[in-house]
């Protein structure tokens, strides 16, 4: 067996995430994450709005050795640190996220940042952070992504424009998962805990691999 921090044991990390992410429809951490990842998450989506911390989950995240998630890049990168700012929002731990991203001076730290505002809710913050994101270069993928989500469904009418995004839009996502969040409509707040639950995945799945190059 490989240690954990070799550089094969490493790309192999990268690579298993990236497979399992493609090639499966779900969107519980066990169906996106190699092993060690998933255990530390919950298994059910994060809502939309603040929710309740994943208490059953906060010893595992605190004891988890970062190699879990850069494998032999530096625990202390700002991409790792956007890994466990990342893993603790999942949980519903929004204090302690935003405790990590907002010392993290980068795009990805910015986005995290912005993700948890989003679930606060405070929309007006969240789009100040995702201003500092820029204009990054996942806005492509996740764009395709979405459109992946969405294709062959009957979507909701405020959901329609994922279905056809070419670049992502974070301003126009704060504003959806806004809507649906207060719109009561059960099928819309679900469709937009999956889309957010996609877009942590493809932010997580980059973080990641800057993690393990660092």
């Amino acid at each position: 067996m490989q240690p954990i921090g070799s550089p094969d044991s490493v790309k192999n990390l990268v690579h298993r995430t990236e497979e399992i992410a493609m090639n499966s429809p779900q969107l519980a951490p066990a169906d996106r994450l190699p092993a060690g990842l998933a255990k530390l998450l919950s298994s059910e989506l994060p809502p939309l709005g603040p929710g309740e911390p994943q208490a059953a989950f906060a010893a595992g995240l605190e004891s988890a050795d970062p190699a879990v998630w850069c494998g032999s890049g530096s625990p202390d990168s700002p991409a790792a640190a956007c890994c466990a700012a990342g893993l603790w929002l999942w949980n519903g731990f929004l204090d302690r996220s935003h405790e990590i991203s907002q010392e993290i001076d980068t795009a990805e730290g910015s986005w995290w940042h912005g993700i948890m505002h989003r679930r606060e809710p405070d929309p007006g913050n969240a789009a100040y952070w995702f201003r500092r994101v820029g204009r990054h270069p996942l806005f492509g993928s996740l764009a395709d992504a979405m459109q992946q989500l969405a294709a062959g469904r009957s979507l909701p009418a405020a959901a329609s424009w994922l279905a056809t995004v070419d670049r992502w839009d974070p301003f126009r996502f704060i504003d959806f998962c806004e809507t649906a969040r207060c719109s009561g409509d059960s099928s819309l707040q679900a469709f937009a805990q999956e889309a957010a639950a996609v877009e942590w995945y493809e932010l997580f799945h980059h973080c990641q691999q800057q993690a393990a190059d660092s």
